[in-house]
Order: structure tokens, then C-alpha cells, then sequence
């Protein structure tokens, strides 16, 4: 059987460009704002300013894992009954930010005298917010499906990459004020810049509530439960099956990603200033490398993407072992931002190609993050254990370079879905 092609959002080409607008506001926001929460650098040493083991670091890592990928089968019925998904998708992206708001309130009140309330706080906080994601990440890939025509969708995120990149320069000083304060920026620098992701999150994210959305028909009533739909697509569709494949070890990679930062400062004595200069090259690598990925996926496919993608995921911890200096962990930043993002932007765009039709949409998306959660989950909670058996990050960096390594080779037997039929 052959791939069906989504069809072109069925609207005019202003409508096309209002929307394409509306979404690149939202794409520049989130990972804009999302830095000052970095599970990648802030979050880490924040919670280990307030107590926390290598372990309690890895585990929310995992609770994030568990709560943004599990809950979308819970929505996939109700999406597919829909002929829009734009309300549900604005109200629920509100409520996930909301979540995060408590965090710039509470870590000028705790983070001195009660650091251990702080903790679990962080930790009900981010455990809200990751809910709310898991039950809203179908909704967003219908609606970008809906109203983003395929050949176009590389390049939202590629431009919203070049801008956002430029934006991480100046927010790299906002973050190295920030955190180089009084008492290396804790707690009031942190819990200011918690407030400045939370207004950049919730700005950015308004105009995905008036994306003009085409009405589609909703899914057929069909007699067989999820369980069976779910079943049928791993049968039938070897190519998706076999990205899936690569997908669970390119995840499982993951299990180094929250200890490079704390590597730099435990091994290398990296300060505040170079914390907020690695935040700032997350930011500002995956941004520009977005722009690249999307031209790339658009013009060649989302394969050769992702392979390049998954080399880099391979380079970065093997850099981490060797780097001398702090200032060469910045190539490691930038090699784990550009892999996150290209596995991010080509990972999802085949998962659209795959599924053919827009009601199959929030199928596959489940499908994808449901196998995907748990070696997403379990990979920080090894990572965290690894770390204090060992008292050493290098054996963690050694498997994940290794399970990237697995998930390059995986990939490299899936087809383009753009191209050809389905196996």
C-alpha cells in the first residue's frame, strides 16, 4: 500500500501565511523561553544547589519522560472525533505553562530556608507541566499538519531556528547576569529568570488559538479499540516499525543529557558565566541548526536529517570525554543541541509522512511517544545510578556515544516515507 500524501490545508494562501506566521511565533517562544528551565544546564545545577543527588537530578528527567509521552493515547479518540483540535490545543498549551509559574515565586521564599520544599517543588511543577504536555502534543502535530502544507514545514522551523538563534545572544547576557549575581545568582536570579521563560512561554504560545483551522471530517466510528489500531499499524507498516526501532536507542542515548553540565563543574570548575554560556550555545546552535535541518528535510527528506542527526548524538559524548577545558565543552553543546534538534524536526516530520491520512495523525504521534517513554523514562535514572555508583560521569557518556551509535545503524535500514511505498 502506498503512502497517501496529507492533503494541502484547504485554505487560501493568506490563510497559509497568517497561519505560517502564528505557528513560527510559537516555535521561536518555546525553545526561547524553555532555556531559562534547561533540563540541560539550569536544572541541574539549580537542584543540586538545593541538595539533590545524581540520582534525584536523573529522575526528573524520567517523570518528564513518563508524563509528556504517555497521555497522548488517552486523547487520541477524542481528537480524531474532532473537526478541530485549535481550542482544545490553546487551553491545555495555557494550563502547561501555568505550571511552571509557581517555581519564580517559591525559590525566593525556599531556596535558602527550605532548599529540601523547593526540590519537591520543583518536581510537582515540572511533573504538571510534563502532563499537560503529553495530553496536548497530539493536538499540536494535528493542527500543524492541518494547516502547515508538508513542503513548508521544514522551513517554520528553520527560520524560527535563524531568529531564535539570534535571540539566544542577547538572552546569553540576560542569563550570565542572571546566574553570576549575588551567590552565583541563587536564589533571586534564578526565580527571576524563571519568570522571564514563564512570560516568553505564555506570549508566544497565544496566537496558536487563532490559527484559522480548516474543519476536517472527523475519524469513522470503527468497532476496534485503540489496542487494535495500534496493532494494525505495527503490522502493516515495516518502515514505521523500523524507525521506531532506531528511535528507542537514539532515546535511550539520552541517559548522559542532564550530567555534561555538572561534568564541567565538578571536573572542569566551569562558573556561573560559562553555565549561562553553554545554556546560551543550546539555545543558539539549535536554533541556527534548525534553520539548516529544515532546508535540508524540505528540499532532500527527513532520513538523511536524522542520520546526520544521530552522527551527532554519537560525537557529542565521546567529546565529552575527551574535552580538556571548559571552554571545548561548548562544541559538546552545540553537537547535543544540533542532535536534539535535527532527531526533534526529521523524527516527527516522518512520523506525519508515515501516518498518510490527518485522522491517523494523533495515532502515530502516540504510538511513537508511547514506545518511546519508557527508554526515555528508565535513561536518567540510569544515567543518575551510573553516576553515583561510579562517582564519575565517563562510563555514561561511553553508552550513550554507543547506543547512538545503535540507533544510526537501525535508521539506516528505514525508507524515506516521502518516496516510497510502505513494506
Amino acid at each position: 500500500m502506498t503512502v497517501t500524501p496529507l492533503p494541502e490545508p484547504g485554505a487560501s494562501r493568506q490563510d497559509k501565511i497568517y497561519n505560517f506566521a502564528s505557528c513560527l511565533i510559537d516555535s521561536i517562544g518555546w525553545p526561547l523561553g524553555m532555556i531559562f528551565f534547561s533540563q540541560a544546564t539550569i536544572l541541574p545545577v539549580f537542584m543540586k544547589r538545593l541538595g539533590a543527588s545524581d540520582f534525584e537530578v536523573g529522575c526528573l528527567s524520567a517523570l518528564l519522560g513518563l508524563l509528556v509521552l504517555l497521555p497522548g493515547f488517552l486523547v487520541v479518540r477524542y481528537l480524531g472525533a474532532r473537526k478541530r483540535a485549535r481550542g482544545y490545543l490553546i487551553w491545555v498549551a495555557i494550563v502547561e505553562r501555568l505550571a511552571l509559574l509557581p517555581l519564580a515565586l517559591l525559590t525566593p521564599l525556599w531556596g535558602l530556608t527550605h532548599p529540601s520544599w523547593l526540590l519537591a517543588a520543583v518536581f510537582v511543577c515540572f511533573g504538571c507541566h510534563g502532563l499537560a504536555m503529553g495530553f496536548n502534543q497530539p493536538a499540536y502535530w494535528v493542527v500543524v499538519a492541518k494547516i502547515i502544507p508538508a513542503h513548508w514545514r521544514g522551513r517554520l522551523y528553520g527560520f524560527a531556528g535563524g531568529l531564535g538563534g539570534i535571540l539566544c545572544l542577547v538572552f546569553e547576557r540576560v542569563l550570565n547576569n542572571l546566574l553570576s549575581g549575588k551567590d552565583a545568582g541563587f536564589p533571586n536570579g534564578y526565580a527571576k529568570g524563571f519568570l522571564i521563560g514563564f512570560v516568553i512561554l505564555v506570549i508566544s504560545v497565544l496566537p496558536l488559538g487563532f490559527v484559522r483551522e480548516p474543519s476536517s471530517t472527523p475519524e469513522p466510528r470503527r468497532e476496534q479499540n485503540l489496542f487494535h489500531d495500534c496493532m494494525r499499524v505495527w503490522r502493516d507498516n515495516k518502515g514505521f516499525r523500523r524507525f521506531l526501532y532506531g528511535q528507542i536507542a537514539i532515546v535511550a542515548a539520552s541517559l548522559a543529557a542532564p550530567f555534561y553540565v555538572l561534568a564541567a563543574v565538578k571536573y572542569l570548575n566551569a562558573g556561573p558565566a560559562l553555565i549561562a554560556g553553554y545554556t546560551a550555545t543550546l539555545g543558539f546552535a539549535g536554533s541556527f541548526g534548525g534553520l539548516v535541518w529544515g532546508a535540508w528535510a524540505d528540499r532532500s527528506g527527513n532520513k538523511i536529517v536524522l542520520l546526520t542527526s544521530m552522527a551527532l548524538a554519537v560525537l557529542a559524548p565521546l567529546g565529552a570525554l575527551a574535552a580538556p577545558s571548559p571552554a571545548l565543552f561548548y562544541a559538546v553543546f552545540a553537537a547535543l543541541a544540533l542532535s536534539g534538534g535535527g532527531v526533534g524536526l526529521a523524527g516527527f516530520n516522518i512520523v506525519m509522512e508515515f501516518a498518510g491520512e490527518a485522522h491517523e495523525i494523533a495515532l502515530y504521534t502516540s504510538m511513537y511517544n508511547g514506545v518511546t517513554a519508557i527508554p526515555r523514562a528508565l535513561a536518567p535514572l540510569i544515567g543518575g545510578f551510573l553516576a553515583g555508583a561510579s562517582s564519575s560521569y565517563a562510563l555514561g557518556f561511553a553508552i550513550s556515544a554507543a547506543l547512538a551509535l545503535a540507533g544510526l545503524l537501525l535508521t539506516l535500514r528505514v525508507a524515506e516515507p516521502r518516496n516510497v511505498a510502505r513494506a
